[in-house]
């Protein structure tokens, strides 16, 4: 039986369920977060929880539940579930609304714990294709459940290109991250990633640690053209880790297979993960 927590109880999946009148539902007031496992071990839960609680401040949106409580009710969720490996899906929303508008002031959290899935294998062996859209995401720091233009732009990313995985905002000649990314390029012995106008992901940033030691890093403003005339080029997020990109619309990035500062940087990635999931500690 799948175990889903709302405010307060842990219920069966099958028969979980959230009122109409939740301003989540009528107007896409709400916020959320999404980790996964290594070992066991929710990877880096604290900064997640945090970031929930920033997007939460961010849109106004009240969060009673300090970040020792979110994490035992995480925690507590994903252990009722048993999963060998776990996906945490967090949301906090804006709760009831008499007014179908304003909230009631009473939000509610909602805490899933789901199987994780590897990706195909094929991606990191083979690198995947993006396609760009003209877009820049509203207040990008908000991790807020408003998917509405991600889901448009991936479905037409699709069409464009039945290969790609991932859409690729693109705002005034500058490139800024996925529709559930981040996008680092490598060009001339330097990894480049955005520094901000983004949604700042928990990946991303070890990532960028990982990077900073090796002094292979610099945060600045990516161009298309950049991307285009990358040696090579990742996505990051907590599904797709360390992911090649080996081709942005119809322009083959590098060679077009997984280059070698990529496969390093995946070795790292896999090394990191490793010796987290050994100590088993969250942080």
């Amino acid at each position: 039986m799948s175990v889903i927590y709302i405010n307060g109880e842990f219920v069966d999946a099958a028969v979980a369920s959230v009122p109409v009148t939740d301003v989540a539902l009528l107007r896409g007031y709400a916020v959320f977060d999404f980790l996964r496992t290594y070992g066991g071990t929710p990877f880096q839960l604290r900064a997640h929880l945090q970031r929930l609680r920033t997007s939460a401040s961010l849109i106004d949106l009240s969060c009673p539940w300090d970040i020792e409580e979110l994490a035992d009710i995480a925690i507590g969720t994903m252990r009722r579930n048993g999963h060998p490996e776990t996906n945490i899906h967090i949301v906090l929303t804006g709760g009831d609304s008499d007014s179908g508008f304003i909230p009631r002031g009473e939000p509610r959290l909602i805490v899933r714990a789901l199987p994780w899935a590897a990706p195909p294998g094929w991606w990191y062996e083979e690198g995947v294709h993006a396609v760009t859209t003209e877009l820049h995401r509203h207040m990008p720091q908000a991790k807020t459940i408003n998917y509405a233009p991600a889901i448009s732009a991936q479905i037409r990313a699709g069409a464009r290109n039945p290969k790609a995985v991932e859409a690729i905002y693109v705002a005034d000649g500058l490139v800024s991250e996925g529709s559930r990314s981040n996008i680092f390029i490598f060009k001339d012995g330097r990894w480049v990633t955005p520094a901000d106008g983004l949604l700042l992901g928990i990946t991303r940033a070890e990532v960028i640690k990982l990077l900073q030691a090796d002094g292979q890093l610099d945060l600045r403003d990516i161009t298309l053209d950049e991307v285009y005339a990358a040696d090579e080029a990742i996505l990051t997020s907590t599904t797709k880790e360390v992911l090649p990109l080996v081709r942005m619309d119809d322009v083959t990035i590098g060679a077009g297979e997984p280059g070698e500062m990529t496969k390093k940087l995946m070795r790292q990635w896999r090394e990191m993960t490793n010796t987290y999931a050994a100590a088993g500690v969250v942080v």
